[in-house]
């Protein structure tokens, strides 16, 4: 009696790359049943996403000869560098030419998450920036352009177009200041805090509206860690204040401490896994990226991800270099980055981590 051979169990590694300009070769295993014991070939073909063949290939299967069951390894080298999910399809032919039935596995090719932006204008470390009308306006900060360190602290507004990825200036604050925070509230930015020459001594509460209206301040619950160059973002209606260190330089810290507005109250949530300051920090979907900063390294390239509802951490893709004292804001589901001669932006649907 002739019997068809029969495989199963198809994996195929990794499931998930980023577009290289190498080729890139994913590893293949499955297992087989042959009663005849007289496996020859397997045929491999390679389908895009939307069904076309763009990879057909037969290669002979060497050291199965007499063998009724076993596993097959092999490799897979899609011959393109074009995103998309592609298809391997694979099946054995015996040397009667009995063919087996077929299997089928994902590959999925991605663009990398992080790309490279047209720099601000003025180089610049402590900035704030903030999101109005789709624009990101960065504002103050301390120059790095002029061979002097540490620089002047500056005024200067700057706005950034995500949809031309074009620079412009725009009317500068009436005061310079590194180190501040900034917000939208009701269509207008507020410019708050920071210091007039980079050192404790010179901080201020100056707040400045870029759209002039009615002022008015109240004091709230102060966070339960004193601390310095931290990040905060606002997520599902609470505010999140992430890193940052407690007064020495050996003090970096992990800290997560989110702030209910409603209640004015503060409560502790899960630390993130890496601590550090000076990290740029921004909101999509609910969820916060955390990239970049310092610790006792000087500047870092990874990303984090923390889920306030879970209340957990993630580790993401790292970014395409290290950086720390930059500025992030999120603008059509992108992250982008802004400080010194950088700018990235990172795209969380390319993401396969």
């Amino acid at each position: 009696m002739v019997n068809a051979p029969v495989i199963s169990g198809l994996s195929i590694s990794p499931s998930a790359a980023y577009v290289s300009e190498l080729p890139q070769n994913f590893s293949t295993q499955s297992d087989f049943s042959d009663p005849d014991g007289n496996l020859a070939e397997l045929t491999l073909k390679v389908l895009d996403g939307n069904g076309a063949t763009i990879d057909l290939q037969t290669l002979p299967i060497e050291g199965v000869d007499g063998l009724t069951t076993g596993t097959i390894l092999g490799q897979v080298t899609p011959g393109t560098a074009i995103p998309d999910t592609y298809t391997a399809e694979i099946y054995v032919t015996d040397a009667t030419g009995l063919k087996s039935n077929t299997l089928a596995g994902n590959v999925r090719i991605a663009a990398y998450p992080w790309t490279t932006r047209p720099s601000d204008p003025i180089p610049r470390e402590y900035a704030a920036s903030a999101v109005l009308d789709d624009k990101v306006y960065v504002m103050g900060g301390q120059r790095t352009d002029g061979g002097v360190v540490p620089g002047p602290v500056t005024n200067l507004m700057e706005i950034y177009d995500p949809s031309s990825k074009a620079w412009s200036t725009a009317t500068p604050m009436p005061t310079a200041r590194m180190g501040l925070v900034a917000a939208v509230i009701k269509g207008r930015i507020y410019a708050m805090g920071g210091s007039t020459d980079g050192h404790s001594t010179s901080a201020v509460g100056t707040v400045e509206v870029f759209d002039p209206g009615t002022n008015l301040w109240t004091t709230r619950n102060p966070m339960p860690t004193a601390r310095g160059q931290l990040a905060m973002a606002e997520a599902n209606g609470r505010q999140y204040a992430i890193g940052g260190y407690g007064g020495l330089v050996s003090q970096w810290l992990g800290t997560v401490e989110e702030y209910n507005p409603l209640t004015d109250t503060w409560a502790v949530r899960a630390s993130m896994p890496t601590v550090r300051a000076h990290l740029a920090l921004a909101q999509i979907d609910g969820k916060l990226l955390a990239a970049g900063g310092e610790n006792l390294s000087r500047a870092l390239d990874l990303l984090e991800l923390y889920d306030p509802v879970a209340n957990v951490w993630l580790t993401k893709t790292p970014g395409t270099t290290t950086f720390t004292r930059a500025t992030s804001v999120a603008v059509n589901g992108n992250m982008l980055v802004f400080g010194n001669s950088l700018s990235l932006a990172y795209d969380p649907a390319n993401e396969i981590r």
